[in-house]
């Protein structure tokens, strides 16, 4: 009898920490609604006002504009990340681009760690980690107003074609395919 409560407490511990590692991920979401490659954030760790996490890339071939003529590669990606730190009262950016073919299956995660700081500023903007979605928020407040948003992610997503370099949309925002790293 021992031996089987035993083994109840094991299983028990195994899957409650499986559902605590999958809490620690957002839902899929599309970076731009038009093309197929999605995002989702791991929460890392948490240390006093700041939550660390990394991003994880997909690309949903069911999804919408997902590109299958011969002369298409695949995806560029740019996404420019901004931190800043309350303890040193400094902000850091850091500019991410990527190629995805096609091809790509599976899931890609970006090395490095990043961070949000839960903070208020004067302009009306709190900043926030929702614990239960694993993003970082924004709750705005103007005029009596309270609005809620993600905070992050205003990168793009453009379709990348063989005979030419990419679409526009990319280029404007400060994609460079020289500093592209490639998924694959």
């Amino acid at each position: 009898m021992k031996t089987i409560k035993i083994l109840f407490l094991f299983v028990g511990m195994l899957v409650s920490g499986a559902v605590s590692a999958q809490n620690n991920f957002s839902e899929w979401l599309y970076l731009r609604g038009d093309k197929p490659v999605q995002f989702r954030l791991e929460k890392t760790k948490v240390e006093g006002n700041k939550v660390f996490y990394k991003i994880h890339l997909r690309l949903n071939k069911e999804g919408s504009g997902y590109c299958t003529h011969e002369l298409c590669y695949g995806y560029v990606i740019y996404l420019p990340i901004y931190e800043y730190d309350t303890d040193t009262k400094t902000g850091k950016s850091t500019d991410l681009h990527f190629k995805m073919p096609k091809e790509f299956t599976g899931e890609y995660t970006i090395p490095t760690e990043f961070y949000t700081v839960n903070k208020a500023e004067s302009n009306g903007i709190i900043s926030y980690w929702d614990h239960d979605k694993n993003y970082p928020m924004q709750k705005v407040i103007s005029n009596g107003e309270i609005r809620q948003q993600l905070e992050f992610l205003s990168g793009c997503v453009d379709t990348k074609r063989v005979n030419k370099p990419y679409d526009d949309h990319c280029n404007f925002k400060g994609f460079k395919e020289s500093e592209a790293i490639e998924i694959k």
